[in-house]
């Protein structure tokens, strides 16, 4: 895994802690999230799914340490990138 320095000053970052702060809620549907997904631009739900698929290959990541809250997910991101790795497709840049 990469190391990012001074990843908390990035708008990166920012975005992860409000996207934290807003799937904090029983209020968040994700199956509305998705639904809206296609009222994007093409070229943003081509960057979606990259952003997506960076989050998985790092719920994936085998060196971090992971409990039974999240062993489930990682299970499931690496069963993913096992497939998309042997699957191999080039999503273009924008």
């Amino acid at each position: 895994m990469e190391n990012y320095t001074n990843l908390e000053n990035s708008k990166e970052y920012q975005l992860a802690k409000e996207w934290e702060m807003a799937v904090n809620s029983y209020s968040f549907d994700p199956k509305k999230f998705a639904v809206a997904i296609p009222s994007m631009h093409p070229t943003l739900q081509q960057s979606l799914y990259r952003l997506i698929k960076e989050c998985i290959k790092v719920m994936a990541d085998e060196s971090r340490r992971y409990d039974d809250r999240d062993r489930a997910s990682h299970e499931e991101a690496v069963r993913i990138m096992k497939y998309l790795n042997e699957h191999r497709k080039n999503i273009p840049v924008r």
